[in-house]
């Protein structure tokens, strides 16, 4: 660039800066309410300033974006308002509406100073955002779909999704395990985020850990402390709810005290509002449980005191009904024996006439025979009389020759006739012997011959 093209008037940049802060100071004089998203909060906790990216976005790309200052005097006093509100400090990503003051100054450049901050605003958002969710779930027909579960009637094991540190979990869990009646509970804690941009990710991450376990419960406990609407914004998200709502055991919530009910209270089963009243609901289910069991117990008691009663009743009554029977079934048994013993008798003189008319002819017909035999028999008794005689009198003859031969027989085997033949009789004390076995060595035995008799010492006993 030549000299010649050198402009001949320019401005400096602290007079551009200084005509810049003129003129916003007198166009923009005045504070305004200005809606926008906290890209980032940048909050120092060392100095207590803030300095908030604030950006508009649309369709996920940026329209503006401005720097904010909110001085440390400032941001206690907003921050502490905003947190008894809403329940929840200023964040990232949170959209909100602000009272500010434009300001330019010539070394940190362009900056919105903000005084305010509305916490209603953010609720409203809220109640907006959580009436179309709610409209969606039930145009969807899942808003009732976890009710239509059927509860366990003995809730005893159960999933919580809580914090280990939580208030609310630590009153849940020691009503349950230290109720008076002795009731056994089995719990199980899955932790999750309860408040925050991660709540929502989390509590679906736990519920989908449990969906793998589920045949090991009975239903689901989602247990929180309290807290403001904001804090639980992320129980308004549609598709925590959505997940609630379809989830395949029975869900019960206990997040707090707060009187705005959430989304997933909605579609929840059961909804008692705090932790503790939902241990004791779950211990009221085994009370009714156990007065139902009460009431059997008395029935069956009262009904068998009943039925003992009736039978003894009955057990002493029988003998005089057993007695009654008897009586009359002996009278009938009487009468039926008086009355076939006649019929009986009468049949008895018939057989006794007819027996008598047989016997009388029989004994004719026997006479006759007898006299018939009678005449006969002289003749066949003299014939019989000699054929007996010669038969007797050969059977005679034969065992008298039968009684001779062995009459020789006896005769020969006498020991004196034996004797005379050479042989002779050993006798051991007067006994002859016939075993070798009743002797012993120095025993005296005595051999009798036919002429004098031995008497000899046993020296040697052979087998």
């Amino acid at each position: 660039m030549s000299d010649s093209s050198i402009p001949t008037k320019y401005y400096s940049l602290s007079k551009v800066a200084a005509s810049l802060q003129s003129v916003i100071r007198r166009e923009y004089s005045q504070y305004y309410w200005i809606k926008a998203e906290i890209a980032r909060l940048n909050f120092y906790p060392k100095s207590g300033h803030c300095y908030p990216d604030l950006v508009e976005k649309k369709s996920g790309k940026i329209l503006a974006q401005m720097r904010a200052i909110i001085w440390s005097r400032d941001y206690f006093r907003i921050n502490a308002e905003f947190v008894k509100k809403t329940g929840n400090a200023l964040a990232d990503g949170m959209e909100i509406l602000f009272k500010a003051k434009l300001e330019f100054n010539p070394t940190h450049g362009f900056s919105l100073m903000i005084v305010d901050i509305s916490a209603e605003f953010v609720l409203g958002k809220m109640a907006l955002e959580k009436k179309q969710n709610l409209l969606r779930l039930k145009q969807e027909g899942l808003f009732y779909r976890n009710k239509e579960l059927k509860f366990p009637l003995l809730p005893q094991r159960i999933a919580i999704i809580s914090v280990e540190t939580s208030k609310g979990f630590h009153d849940f869990t020691n009503i349950i395990e230290n109720n008076s009646r002795g009731y056994k509970f089995f719990w199980m804690l899955f932790p999750a985020l309860l408040q925050g941009d991660g709540a929502v990710q989390s509590i679906q991450q736990q519920l989908e850990q449990i969906r793998g376990l589920k045949q090991h419960f009975d239903l689901v406990a989602i247990i929180r402390g309290g807290g403001g609407d904001v804090g639980l914004s992320c129980y308004d998200h549609y598709d925590l709810a959505r997940m609630v709502a379809e989830f395949e055991l029975p869900i019960i919530s206990g997040i707090g005290h707060s009187t705005n009910e959430t989304l997933v209270e909605m579609v929840a089963h059961y909804n008692p509002i705090t932790p503790t009243d939902l241990a004791y609901f779950l211990q009221q289910k085994f009370d009714n449980i156990a007065v139902v069991v009460e009431e059997m117990n008395q029935k069956i008691v009262d009904s068998s005191k009943k039925s003992l009663l009736e039978k003894r009743s009955y057990l002493d009554e029988l003998p005089r009904r057993i007695q009654r029977q008897t009586l009359g079934s002996i009278s009938e048994q009487k009468y039926h024996i008086e009355r076939h013993s006649g019929r009986l008798q009468h049949k008895t003189l018939m057989l006794l006439q007819i027996q008598e008319s047989n016997i009388e002819r029989y004994w004719e017909i026997t006479k006759r025979l007898i006299k018939q035999k009678l005449d006969v028999a002289p003749n066949d008794l003299s014939d019989k009389s000699r054929r007996l005689q010669r038969a007797s009198k050969a059977i005679l003859d034969n065992q008298y020759s039968g009684m001779n031969f062995f009459e020789g027989k006896i005769e020969l085997m006498k020991p004196e006739n034996l004797l005379k033949k050479g042989y002779s009789l050993t006798l051991f004390k007067g006994k002859p012997i016939k075993d070798v076995k009743s002797l012993k060595l120095g025993d005296i035995i005595q051999t009798r011959l036919n002429k004098g008799e031995l008497e000899s010492s046993i020296t040697k006993i052979g087998k």
